[in-house]
């Protein structure tokens, strides 16, 4: 009989990104051998450079490489791991990868096949809840899953409805449903999606509880049968039910009713007889009454905040249960010190609906006042293929307040050059009132309005009219008249400068200093006699400005061939990133309204939705289901109607 808990040398992170980094350090720091895995995206990642042995599982689709259960066993098998850590997402809550791991003679390092299998089974679970006590949100979770009964029991449950994959997690194959009209559409997008993330549709509804807090109870237990928690975290700053940023302890949270969420959920991990680390996620109302959501069964993402509270090493504890070893820590151990804030550093676009960036990052820096985890390395691409999350920064404080200013300083300091990220949209974030008072719940930033920002006006549009003048800071002119004129375009904004004698008003650049490390430029800013600092990075035509807090990217179309008349935007659907066409339905000689929909798109584990920006008649289509298309590809074109006589 094999044992599944037992001592070992060496690893292998069937992961990416951020928590294989992560990994590789805490394996490392362990004794550990450590063996990372691949695609062809990731060849130069930092896990890869910082793990001891690499292999190559296949190409960039995750279903080829990070999902491909044969070809990360052959890794082990070929680098003679003794165990697999793996990680969030991909195969780390897939119960038959894990039994896979343990039949081949590996530790696997999570809870058991078995309680993977409950768990990850969102009906399973409830059922499990019930009989544990723990409070259960009303809703459907039965094996009829035709369309008709779906329908009946969403009715009797009453809008609005959660639409939620039984397999899923994260907020993929899950639809809030308002009214009965759209609840067939978005049962069948729901489904799709689950099916291509989590190899099944099986769908559970829920009543749609409103004005509710996201809290996850960290759970850990070992091979003894000790289970114990560590205290919450609210991760209640959500949009489309991901989260943006999560926090230790959460805000307003009593002794007494941590002492009760918590106890549920070790009642609730110890009936399915958890083992390793796992979160219990509930609902709180305003009333202190909580609702189980799901067990993920596997460390999560924002498990840096309850570190940085208890002063454990999360991850240097799944190793020592996955040895064998007992939890050194008993409940009446476990204490909160302080307060920690963590925010995502992702490759998205906030002011374009939170699009997600693909390109190569060229510098990628963040300030030491705050911990980072998993910093990408400068040159390598943000793929398309896998989650736009660069990074994460987490700041902890005496207070919470402490902790949310040295989180927005860490944010300000932060460059991520070459693509557009949320940084400044998360800066904004945090200094928002509701913010602020830690009043905010899952709903309040689909609440709130959407997020703008035109950096084209003073300082940043200045400061890269000013560079882009001065022929990249080779030659800054200080005597003699000059006069440039530049256009640049931010999104679909665009504005002109006048730049005189390298000036514009009273701001002009005193000095540029060239990095030796990179192509980044540091200038010298005087504005009325005030010396300030700001970076710059030009690609072709596209310049990238840091300064006093902020980033911008503009698009220098100066030069630029105008655009044949009706080739503009308006008239053009293209791939806002790459990906995979999921489905077109558009048609050549079909009429459409503005804002119907074209064309799904699945990237970055996610469909988005691209809709005609104007009334008009499908002229091309150049894309079909099943098709990978590149960013900016041109996916259809449109006849707009010209006006009426």
């Amino acid at each position: 009989m094999i044992t599944t808990n037992r001592p070992f040398k060496s690893v292998l992170i069937a992961n990416r990104g951020e928590i294989a980094v992560r990994i590789v350090k805490e394996a490392k720091a362990a004794g550990l051998k450590v063996i990372a895995v691949y695609s062809d995206a990731d060849k130069g990642a930092r896990h890869v450079e910082e793990a001891d042995a690499a292999v190559h599982i296949g190409p960039a689709p995750a279903a080829q490489s990070y999902l491909n259960t044969a070809n990360i066993l052959a890794a082990a098998k070929t680098t003679k791991a003794e165990a697999i850590h793996p990680g969030y997402g991909f195969l780390s809550e897939n119960p038959d990868f894990a039994q896979a791991v343990i039949d081949a003679g590996l530790v696997w390092i999570g809870p058991s096949p078995s309680a993977i299998r409950t768990m990850g089974d969102k009906g399973n679970a409830k059922q499990l809840a019930v009989k544990a006590n723990v409070p259960v949100i009303p809703g459907y979770d039965g094996d009829d899953q035709s369309d008709a009964k779906l329908l009946a029991e969403a009715k009797k449950i009453g809008w609005p409805v959660l639409i939620k994959a039984a397999l899923g997690g994260g907020g993929r194959g899950q639809r809030r449903v308002t009214e009965e009209s759209a609840f067939l559409d978005a049962l069948t997008s729901a489904r799709r999606e689950a099916l291509s993330a989590f190899a099944s549709d099986r769908m559970i509804l829920e009543r749609a509880l409103t004005s509710v807090r996201h809290i996850e109870v960290q759970v850990f237990g070992d091979a003894q049968g000790d289970v114990i928690h560590l205290g919450e975290r609210d991760c209640s700053v959500q949009r489309r039910n991901q989260k943006v940023i999560e926090e230790a302890p959460a805000p307003g949270f009593s002794e007494a009713l941590r002492a009760r969420m918590g106890d549920a959920a070790v009642r609730l991990a110890e009936a399915v007889k958890y083992t390793n680390a796992g979160t219990v996620e509930f609902l709180l109302d305003g009333e202190g009454q909580f609702y189980f959501l799901e067990m993920n069964t596997r460390i999560q993402v924002e498990h840096p905040v309850t570190e940085e509270v208890t002063g454990l090493n999360l991850i240097a504890m799944q190793f020592a249960v996955a040895m064998g070893e007992p939890l050194t820590v008993k409940q009446g151990d476990v204490g909160i010190k302080g307060h920690a804030i963590e925010a995502r550093l992702c490759a998205e676009d906030p002011a374009d609906n939170f699009a997600p960036q693909s390109g190569h990052i060229e510098d990628l820096h963040v300030t030491h006042v705050a911990r980072t985890d998993g910093v990408t390395a400068e040159g390598n691409p943000a793929s398309g293929h896998y989650d736009s999350m660069l990074a994460k920064l987490i700041a902890h404080g005496e207070t919470r307040d402490e902790a949310r200013e040295r989180l927005i300083v860490a944010l300000e300091e932060a460059e991520v050059v070459g693509l557009r990220s949320n940084r400044n949209f998360l800066i904004d974030v945090l200094k928002r009132d509701a913010f602020v008072k830690g009043a905010v719940d899952i709903g309040w930033l689909e609440r709130e309005l959407a997020y703008a920002e035109n950096n084209l006006d003073p300082p940043l549009g200045d400061i890269a009219a000013l560079w882009l003048a001065s022929e990249n800071g080779t030659a800054w002119r200080s005597t003699g008249p000059s006069r440039a004129i530049m256009i640049l375009r931010e999104r679909t904004r665009t504005r002109r400068f006048v730049v005189e004698n390298n000036r514009i008003g009273m701001l002009h650049v005193a000095e540029a200093i060239r990095s030796t490390s990179n192509k980044t430029v540091h200038l010298k800013i005087e504005d009325e006699g005030r010396l300030d600092d700001a970076w710059v990075y030009r690609n072709e035509t596209r310049v990238h400005v840091h300064y006093n807090g902020r980033d911008a990217i503009f698009e220098d179309i100066t030069y630029a061939p105008a655009e044949p008349k009706g080739a503009g935007g308006a008239n053009i659907i293209r791939a806002p990133m790459a990906g995979r066409i999921v489905k077109v339905l558009a048609e050549p000689g079909q009429k459409v309204a503005k804002n119907q929909l074209l064309v799904i798109l699945e990237a970055m584990k996610m469909e988005h939705e691209l809709r005609a920006a104007t009334d008009g008649e499908i002229e091309t289509v150049t894309a079909k289901a099943g098709d990978q298309v590149a960013m900016r590809q041109t996916l259809v074109t449109l006849k707009i109607e010209g006006p009426k006589a």
